[in-house]
């Protein structure tokens, strides 16, 4: 007997079978108990997770004359020759050589015929998406309203191509990428019914290569074996797909977390001497480092793709650096992600970002900082650049400076001579020290009318309810005063709360909130706090502070007298 595949030999044969989309089975479970059969279905989602095997059960379970619950009973003839394909009541057409006017003309005459055996005649267009405008348009009427034998299933990767005159028409299941978790249990249960040696970590590398698709990981098993002569290994494994092992990801990042340069590079040197797809390898560390992440801000979480030993090792590997410095190498090699893919030489890009990871700027003791700052600040008044008294602000700057700008590139696009900056937190950190500023920064405006206030909250309460991020930044403004109609908002923040402000959208959300709480005002005025007449940022003492740590400038506001706040 010829071999067959694992993924044709290993395909589902009942609804319970299908791995990773129970919503999915269910419903259609109960519809066939409960007799609620649609006229129409629409299976939509990536490659390889379902859609055609759910389609062939469906026809099975709506044909089978044996049928007491929602399953085919699998032993009567009906069902023997669904498993074949070779039942005439279920017609399969696959729509991306059967796309034209013609061929759904030529559907229309045999839908009107009667089922040959069983009570209905089910017709399974795969792709469907593929047909033509006209194609499309002639089926239309048919699919609204068929014969009551017929029951179209229709299956696609795109729905987004489909016209929304057959999306109305059908009953829509979109089915989802299966879980690495559930991926990774079918891959064992398999392996361990074909007796088929495997090692443990070589089961991730197949995963993550799937990308969610079952059929493409039986698809890779089944190279993997073939390559490890009946065994699978995860150096062999890894080699073959052209990915890095998980040993040599884990390797670079804890290299990466260590400040060890030389290792690090010699990981990617290794890389590239070996074949493997560096690109593969900027997602696996990102991925790694994600994950340490998690677990070093919530120790006790427990993420589903990882064993209670696999948890503990990365908890581990992340207690060589604090929870900031593992936000810079996460933010990094998204960025290096993104120019890898851009570049001519992504290796370059790589060894960049690896390089600027294991220099970062080491965490400084909040004492250390203050003490800077008090010495720069002492420095300037000696020089004389204190003003006359006046009243006194806090500034709070982030710690941790952004990447390094990338050197200008020969012939290089103007927007691609700086690395984009990483995102700006949108609140003050609260590890961020208080930069003082001496007399001669611009006091604070006056405090605005309580009423206003209060009718501020709640427009941003109002905000915040349908579009948080919007309210978030809201909540780093406060009222001017209202003045012919015109309500003044003063903003204190970095510039992503300035383009969110200047966003229209959301510019128009707000003055609704603003006429429905603001008495008399029924238009806004944003001002960034510090803007003419002298800003915060621009002052000497501030300038200072930012030069000596790198920083930037993420709020201003008034400072509070002695002893309050406490």
């Amino acid at each position: 007997m010829s071999y067959q595949v694992l993924a044709r030999k290993w395909r589902p044969q009942t609804f319970d079978a299908v791995v990773g989309q129970d919503a999915i089975t269910r419903t259609l479970r109960n519809a066939l108990a409960s007799g609620r059969i649609a006229h129409a279905y629409l299976f939509a989602g990536p490659r390889g997770i379902g859609k055609t095997t759910t389609a062939r059960l469906l026809a099975r379970a709506l044909l089978c004359p044996e049928r007491t619950g929602p399953e085919p009973c699998g032993r009567c003839a009906v069902c023997r020759e669904g498993q074949a394909g070779t039942l005439v009541d279920v017609i399969e057409i696959d729509g991306a050589s059967n796309r034209g006017i013609e061929e759904i003309r030529t559907l229309r005459e045999n839908v009107k015929y009667a089922p040959a055996r069983g009570r209905y005649k089910v017709y399974i267009i795969d792709e469907v998406h593929q047909l033509t405008e006209a194609a499309f348009n002639a089926l239309l009427k048919t699919l609204e309203e068929p014969p009551s034998h017929v029951v179209f299933i229709l299956a696609t990767t795109d729905p987004r191509d489909m016209p929304a005159t057959v999306l109305s028409r059908v009953q829509r299941f979109d089915f989802r990428p299966i879980a690495p978790d559930a991926l990774t249990a079918t891959l064992e249960r398999i392996l361990r019914e074909e007796a088929i040696p495997f090692e443990p970590g070589v089961l991730p590398v197949i995963v993550r290569a799937a990308e969610g698709s079952l059929r493409d990981a039986l698809s890779l098993l089944d190279t993997a074996i073939a390559y490890g002569d009946g065994r699978l290994e995860t150096a062999t494994t890894a080699q073959l797909l052209g990915v890095s092992a998980p040993a040599a990801v884990g390797a670079f990042a804890a290299a990466l977390l260590g400040r060890d340069t030389a290792a690090a590079l010699e990981t990617i040197d290794r890389a590239v001497r070996e074949g493997d797809d560096l690109l593969a390898l900027a997602r696996d560390v990102v991925e790694l480092l994600r994950r340490v992440l998690v677990l070093k801000a919530a120790p006790t979480a427990k993420l589903a793709d990882l064993t209670p030993g696999e948890g503990n090792e990365l908890r581990k590997l992340g207690e060589a650096a604090t929870l900031d410095e593992i936000l810079y190498l996460v933010r990094a090699f998204l960025e290096a992600d993104t120019l890898m893919r851009e570049s001519p030489h992504p290796r370059v890009e790589l060894e960049i970002a690896t390089v600027r990871a294991t220099r970062r700027p080491a965490p400084q003791a909040i004492e250390d900082v203050l003490r800077r700052v008090d010495e720069a600040h002492a420095l300037l008044r000696q020089q004389g650049a204190a003003a006359p008294a006046s009243p006194q602000i806090s500034v709070q700057a982030s710690l941790l400076p952004p990447a390094e700008p990338l050197p200008p590139r020969a012939g290089g696009d103007a927007r691609r001579r700086e690395a984009p900056p990483p995102a700006r937190p949108t609140a003050p950190s609260p590890s961020a020290p208080l930069v003082t500023a001496p007399a001669g920064v611009p006091a604070a405006a006056p405090p605005p009318d309580p009423e206003l206030v209060v009718a501020w909250d709640r427009v941003v309460d109002e905000v915040m309810k349908t579009r948080p991020t919007l309210g978030a930044v809201l909540t780093q403004a406060r009222p001017g005063a209202v003045e012919g109609g015109e309500l003044t908002v003063v903003l204190t923040g970095n510039h992503f709360h300035r383009e969110m402000l200047a966003d229209t959208a959301n510019r128009e959300l707000l003055v609704q909130a603003v006429r429905r709480h603001v008495a008399g005002a029924d238009r806004i005025n944003v001002v960034v706090a510090g803007e003419g007449g002298g800003g915060v940022a621009e002052h000497p003492a501030v300038q200072a502070a930012l030069a000596e740590f790198q920083g930037e400038v993420v709020a201003v506001r008034p400072r509070l007298p002695e002893g309050e706040g406490q």
